[in-house]
């Protein structure tokens, strides 16, 4: 599992991570428009499993993953990811072709709009007062309705329709909301039925309406990652002090959440025309590598490499001047700190996303959707 280090101050300056962020964001090869014209563009939404750098400027101070150990297997250095280096939709950009890593909506100085952008930011709900304050869902289809004038002006209203027409929108929501029901009703367990229920249908019902939004505007060729497996979550398991592998309350109501999305989706194709949809099972995935990390090549699939407490399930590493132990080699964990997993882990989600068969990803995969009309 490697050495671990303890630290107890974050040595890198906002203002550097700041300035390599620019960097590594903006900096890409120079290639003409007859080589971007076949590319499909890649617009992303949702939480800090997909934050490409959002949260570095949303104006909260500590937010957007900045100060070391974040993005040293990679960047080697922090570049606004919650991870020790690429999160899922760089991987993504790079199979798909893209010439660049998807670049937040809120980087200064980002006016290209054509290969798509990415909205998702750390701690992102789909209900809005689940966390006030943050980047939700909500306001980044608010972002999304803002880039979609942006576009048009930039490539014109027939090139701007025919690209959100092709692109793909990549999706992965509602964990947070999830989380919070559990954090705010603890002391309570288990959750009543209705609970989980009511908060499933409220979650469900605002989604819906989002994805309406994103169709209205040209928006057909869909990919969603279902729930994860919040109760093997580092974190989850620290919340309630449980001292097992997974923590089943949690892993229920995910379970009961990805039947009901589903279904969802299903309908959602039926109702509106040309909508193409595919769900990756996420679930699945994770779990089957936390019971049996050492068959994908993970020496440690419990226990985060960066954090405190049990499990380093505290988020202590996202902090300044806060005490944590952070292993020295990410690659031998599943999970990098409390609640996200390492650039290695990310790796292999993305490939199976993208060329995965109808068992783990369905009805299509992401390379299939991405090649659609």
């Amino acid at each position: 599992m490697g050495r671990r280090i303890s630290s107890s101050t974050n040595i890198f300056p906002k203002l550097a991570v700041y300035t390599s962020s620019l960097v590594i964001l903006l900096c890409r090869p120079t290639i003409s428009s007859d080589e971007l014209i076949d590319k499909t563009p890649l617009f992303v939404f949702g939480d800090s499993l997909f934050d490409s750098g959002m949260t570095l400027y949303n104006g909260v101070e500590g937010a957007g993953a900045e100060f070391w150990p974040y993005g040293f297997t990679f960047f080697k250095k922090p570049a606004g990811r919650y991870s020790d280096g690429r999160v899922i939709p760089d991987f993504i950009a790079q199979l798909s072709g893209l010439p660049f890593f998807i670049r937040p909506y809120l980087l200064p100085g980002l006016d290209d709009y054509s290969m798509g952008v990415s909205f998702a930011s750390a701690s992102a709900c789909v209900l809005v007062e689940t966390r006030p304050g943050t980047i939700n869902l909500m306001t980044q289809l608010y972002y999304f309705d803002k880039m979609v004038q942006k576009l048009k002006d930039q490539v014109g209203e027939m090139e701007g329709k025919r690209l959100l027409s092709k692109a793909v929108y990549l999706f992965n929501i509602g964990g947070n909301d999830y989380f919070s029901l559990f954090e705010e009703n603890r002391a309570d367990l288990p959750l009543s039925y209705y609970q989980k229920r009511n908060h499933m249908n409220m979650i469900l019902g605002n989604l819906t309406q989002h994805i309406n939004t994103i169709y209205k505007q040209g928006g057909r060729k869909f990919a969603f990652l279902n729930m994860g497996p919040m109760g093997c979550m580092p974190s989850m398991k620290f919340m309630l002090g449980y001292n097992g592998t997974c923590a089943e309350e949690p892993l229920d109501v995910a379970r009961m959440h990805n039947t009901a999305f589903a279904a969802l989706a299903s309908r959602l194709e039926v109702h509106l025309p040309g909508f193409k949809y595919t769900i990756y099972d996420f679930f699945t995935s994770l779990h089957i590598r936390v019971l049996h990390g050492n068959s994908f090549g993970f020496k440690e699939s419990e226990t985060a490499c960066c954090g405190n407490g049990p499990f380093n399930g505290g988020y202590s590493c996202q902090k300044k001047e806060h005490s944590f132990s952070v292993c020295s080699s990410p690659s031998d964990y599943l999970w990098f700190d409390a609640g996200h997993p390492t650039e290695k882990a990310n790796e292999q989600f993305a490939k199976e996303l993208w060329e995965g068969g109808p068992n783990i990803v369905a009805p299509y995969n992401l390379q299939t959707i991405f090649a659609m009309p």
